[in-house]
């Protein structure tokens, strides 16, 4: 800066520039003996270090990722990649929907369904080989993250080999076999009441485990194929390793089985607010996600996206409006495990659909929603108070002069976040009218520290947010 103010300065005014350069050095000499005794001292305004944890089942952070879109490549090699962003970026879990060849019989698109399989023990050949998929599971499991793949139990693409050689493992319905469930064209129903048919599943299962090392399963559609069954392959697979599982599915009686499920209601309940902005459902819906007795000891996902969302419903943006930021730090914040959509990082506004080669714009990047992402990410992993399941820190509302206000700590033996929101569009100005949080805080967006009071005004700026962190003294 002191170069290219030099450069435009008159022949008549190099005196006067070099007094002025002279001067710059001085109090930057000055300024920078402030900041060593700061530091020295313990600056008020110093961010704690707040060490970060190890990746512990109770503080993970999700990705799902699309191959097909998620590089130009549009393969496991083009994945590989970009890990050391996605490592960088706080990801523990990689998520990859159905890895499988496609059906090519009723096909939808071009290039087909992921979730029409065609071969359960077969890699899709866009994405490349075997040994690319295990150069990809190795690669991440060397940045000490885990690999998770979607598996498709309920049904199967109508050219499935099985089709041929065991007819009997598909279901009949009104005198038809096979027929498609749920109106769903491109794919057929198996019957899990044959007993080969099971064992054939869990066969296929326990190869991806066996031979790939793979970390989970999320499951698809998990309530169309019986409880039992899922016990049946969990009880097969954990022989060989431990592994974790999610179902797509929000039945309280498969957590049994499952170690996460969709927290699909309250996802609906978010799409729902983004239209009306009814603060006092919002409040009563996340009331009653978090003190849901049926999963005290088990954990669930939360999202703002995911594929299905994403091509049928639109994007975040879409669906939410203005709202996208604030709900972006409480779905991070006020439950269990977050996840992020192929691109949902950088602040990607495209519907991507299923059946055909649609590519993640990766730029232009929203660097708001970038360094959002970055910052929650890193106040999950390093808050035992936004733990999930049975170690999941108490959710405690805050009164405030201002109704339209949305104000919450989460709180843990030894932590608590404290997280402010305004979903108006413009500015508001508030107190705390009773029981305000006690103690120091620091503020994670913009430094410093803070304690609260009844007395105190503070102010939030349209569709804004404030977030704390309990300082330990």
């Amino acid at each position: 800066m002191i170069q290219m103010s030099v450069l435009y300065l008159s022949n008549q005014c190099h005196l006067c520039a070099y007094k002025s350069i002279m001067k710059s050095y001085w109090f930057l000499f000055i300024a920078l003996l402030f900041l060593f005794a700061s530091c020295g001292n313990g600056s008020p305004s110093e961010e704690p270090e707040y060490p970060d944890l190890p990746a512990l089942p109770e503080n993970k952070v999700i990705y799902e990722v699309n191959v097909r879109n998620y590089s130009a490549q549009g393969n496991f090699a083009g994945l590989e990649k970009d890990l050391p962003r996605l490592k960088e970026l706080g990801v523990d879990i990689l998520w990859l929907m159905p890895i499988h060849p496609i059906g090519e019989k009723n096909r939808l698109g071009s290039k087909g369904s992921p979730y029409s399989v065609k071969d359960y023990k077969k890699i899709n050949p866009d994405y490349g080989s075997e040994n690319d998929f295990k150069s990809l599971i190795a690669a991440v499991h060397d940045a000490d993250m885990e690999i998770w793949i979607d598996w498709v139990a309920n049904h199967t693409a109508w050219d499935h080999h099985w089709v041929d050689e065991h007819f009997d493992y598909y279901a009949s319905r009104n005198g038809q076999r096979p027929y498609s469930p749920h109106n769903w064209n491109d794919v057929i129903q198996l019957d899990f009441t044959n007993p080969d048919l099971r064992a054939a599943m869990i066969d296929a299962m326990k190869y991806w485990v066996s031979e790939f090392d793979i970390d989970g399963f999320r499951c698809d559609y998990v309530t169309g194929v019986p409880v039992d069954f899922w016990q049946e392959a969990k009880t097969a697979i954990e022989a060989i390793k431990h592994i974790t599982w999610l179902a797509e599915g929000d039945d309280a009686n498969y957590m049994s089985v499952f170690d996460f499920d969709y927290a699909w209601a309250f996802n609906t309940a978010l799409n729902d607010f983004g239209k009306s902005k009814d603060i006092a459902k919002l409040k009563t819906d996340c009331n009653a996600l978090f003190n849901n007795e049926k999963y005290s000891e088990k954990g669930r996902m939360v999202y703002l996206s995911n594929h299905d969302l994403n091509a049928y419903d639109g994007t975040e943006f879409t669906r939410l409006g203005n709202a996208v930021i604030p709900l972006t730090v409480l779905y991070f914040t006020i439950y269990d495990m977050p996840l992020i959509y192929n691109g949902q990082e950088t602040g990607v506004d495209k519907s991507m659909g299923l059946f055909n080669v649609e590519p993640v714009p990766w730029t232009p990047v929203n660097f708001t929603i970038q360094n959002l992402m970055e910052k929650l990410i890193r106040l999950k992993r390093t808050q035992p108070a936004l733990a999930n399941g049975k170690n999941r820190g108490s959710l405690i509302f805050h009164n405030t002069s201002n109704s339209q206000l949305f104000v919450y700590s989460r709180k843990s033996p030894t932590s608590e976040v404290l997280v402010m929101l305004n979903f108006l569009d413009s500015p508001v100005n508030f107190r705390f009218i009773d029981s305000p949080p006690v103690g120091k805080f620091f503020d994670v967006f913009n430094s410093g520290q803070e304690e609260f009071n009844t007395s105190k005004t503070m102010n939030l700026a349209g569709n804004g947010y404030a977030v704390y962190t309990k300082l330990n003294n």
